[in-house]
């Protein structure tokens, strides 16, 4: 297994692939309020194959569509959030292979944690206005996985057994291997694609929330644990059973909220699955 200061070396020199320019655009789209049809169907004509497949998802049995045929009805069907599922993922999947773990398992879990987000924003008396970059960042919050598995190949395959086998959080076997874990090196993508710092700091300090006073970390976190607690993880099966108390109290959520929040989650994994079968 490579060592510790083998790893910080060569991720120092890791040559992250550009961000895709939709999702560069898009990202900063969605920052400000008030998004418009017409603005999203400009920047997915900026890629033929994701805007083929959100035609094909305003088409789909979910969306009850038919006919469809202009990018302007699409999204107008598929709406804001169904858009921005497709061009994130489609873009980083053409960015990054996954070699060693379950692509469709990844963004599953990817898209819960997303939908865990807007369900807890809903409950945080705390927090009253949305954070717009909450989204993005429960979809990408384990995009260091995808780097890490690039940039190791074979050794990362073998981390990814261990927390399988061993039944602990990827991350822990991550830091004690690598010295860092995948939410540092998605907050190290991120920032290298010069997205909004909001975003990159909710993935880089998700597993870490008591470090960061960041509402935006502890909406990542907890929905990260929603969707782990839910069983929609990315593959490595552990499931945690409680979190940071100091999380619950500090966004202004009650622990027994819980079973409300899982339920409305687990309704929006309809859509989850929707995306993902034509995201391929």
């Amino acid at each position: 297994m490579i060592s510790v200061a083998e790893f910080t070396k060569r991720l120092d020199t890791v040559d992250f692939p550009a961000a895709p320019e939709v999702v560069v655009r898009l990202s900063r789209m969605l920052s400000s309020a008030g998004v418009s049809g017409e603005e999203l169907a400009e920047v997915l004509a900026l890629d033929a194959g994701v805007a083929a497949r959100v035609l094909r998802l305003a088409n789909s049995v979910y969306f009850r569509g038919s006919g469809i045929r202009s990018i302007e009805e699409a999204v107008l069907r598929v709406g804001v959030d169904g858009v921005r599922d497709v061009v994130f993922a489609l873009s980083l999947v053409r960015a990054f292979k996954p070699l060693h773990f379950n692509y469709h398992l990844f963004w599953r879990h990817g898209l819960a944690v997303a939908q865990a987000v807007l369900v807890l924003q809903k409950h945080a008396l705390n927090v009253p206005a949305p954070i717009p970059e909450l989204y993005a960042a429960g979809l990408l919050h384990d995009v260091g996985m995808l780097v890490l598995d690039r940039t190791l190949g074979e050794p990362y395959g073998a981390i990814l057994a261990r927390a399988r086998e061993e039944k602990r959080p990827l991350y822990e076997v991550e830091r004690e291997v690598l010295g860092t874990d995948h939410a540092d090196v998605g907050g190290r993508l991120l920032e290298a694609w010069r997205v909004n710092p909001a975003l990159s700091l909710a993935v880089g300090g998700h597993h870490d929330p008591l470090h960061h006073a960041s509402h935006a970390v502890q909406f990542v976190h907890l929905a990260d644990f929603v969707g782990n607690f839910h069983g929609v993880h990315h593959g490595t099966g552990w499931r945690a059973e409680t979190t940071h108390q100091a999380v619950w109290d500090d966004l202004g959520i009650s622990e027994r909220e819980l079973p409300a929040i899982r339920s409305e989650v687990a309704a929006g994994m309809a859509k989850a699955d929707a995306i993902l079968a034509i995201a391929h």
